[in-house]
C-alpha cells in the first residue's frame, strides 16, 4: 500500500524487464487481465502500485495515437484509456489481443521526493516525469484543462500516476510511445470503480 505524503510524489524510472520493480511497462499484460470493454482496439500500457489502496495494482489500456488526438488538452472519463484494477498479478507469458505495442520493462520505485523542482535558472515547478502521486505537470495550459482539475480536486479525486516521454536515466523502450512527446496523467476516486477514473494527455 503506498500512501504518499501531501506535496510529495514517488518517481518512477523505466528499468530492464530483469531488473527489480513495483511496475511493469509494454509486453503482455497481467495473466487474466484485460480491459473492461474488452476491446481489441485497446493494447496494454502499463501496470501500477495503486495509491491508497491495500495490495492493489492497476493495468492500464491505451487506444491508439490518432483516437486520442480529439481527446488532448482536457480531462476525459474512461474511453480512449481503460484501467482493471486487480491484486498482484504475473505478467501473462503467453500472446493475448491486448500486447503492448512497446517492449517489456519493469518501473522501478525510487524513493518519495519533493514534487516541486527548481530548475537550472532558480524557477519552481511541478516534477515532470514519471511518478505516482503529486500532481499533475502541465505543457500547455488552457482555460478548460484548470476548470476540469480543479473540479476533480472538488470530487476528491488524487492523482494516481503520470508518465513522461522516456528520459535519458530511462531503460531503453522499442516500439511507438502512445503518448507522442506529451505527459499522461491518471486520476482516481474512491472505491475505484469502474466510473471512479479519469486521464488527460497535455500535448
Amino acid at each position: 500500500m503506498l500512501f504518499i505524503q501531501p506535496e510529495h510524489c514517488v518517481p518512477l524510472q523505466i528499468i530492464p524487464e530483469t531488473g527489480s520493480g513495483a511496475g511493469r511497462l509494454g509486453g503482455t499484460p497481467p495473466i487474466e487481465i484485460a480491459p473492461p470493454s474488452g476491446s481489441t482496439g485497446l493494447a496494454y500500457f502499463a501496470t501500477l502500485p495503486l495509491v491508497g489502496n491495500p495490495a492493489a495494482h492497476v493495468s492500464i489500456f491505451v487506444s491508439r495515437l490518432e483516437q486520442l488526438m480529439c481527446m488532448r488538452g482536457r480531462v476525459n472519463p474512461p474511453g480512449g484509456i481503460e484501467v482493471c484494477v486487480h491484486y498482484a498479478l504475473p505478467r501473462n507469458p503467453s500472446p493475448t489481443p491486448w500486447d503492448s505495442h512497446l517492449s517489456a520493462s519493469r518501473l522501478g520505485v525510487l524513493p518519495e521526493a519533493d514534487d516541486w523542482i527548481v530548475d537550472d535558472d532558480g524557477s519552481r515547478r511541478i516534477r515532470p516525469g514519471h511518478k505516482l502521486g503529486g500532481r499533475p505537470h502541465l505543457i500547455r495550459t488552457n482555460a478548460r484543462l484548470i476548470e476540469d482539475l480543479q473540479q476533480l480536486a472538488r470530487r476528491k479525486y488524487i492523482h494516481v500516476a503520470q508518465f513522461d516521454f522516456p528520459g535519458a536515466d530511462d531503460a531503453t523502450v522499442s516500439g511507438n510511445w502512445p503518448f507522442a512527446d506529451g505527459i499522461f496523467s491518471l486520476f482516481a476516486s474512491q472505491p475505484y470503480g469502474a466510473d471512479d477514473w479519469a486521464w488527460c494527455w497535455d500535448f
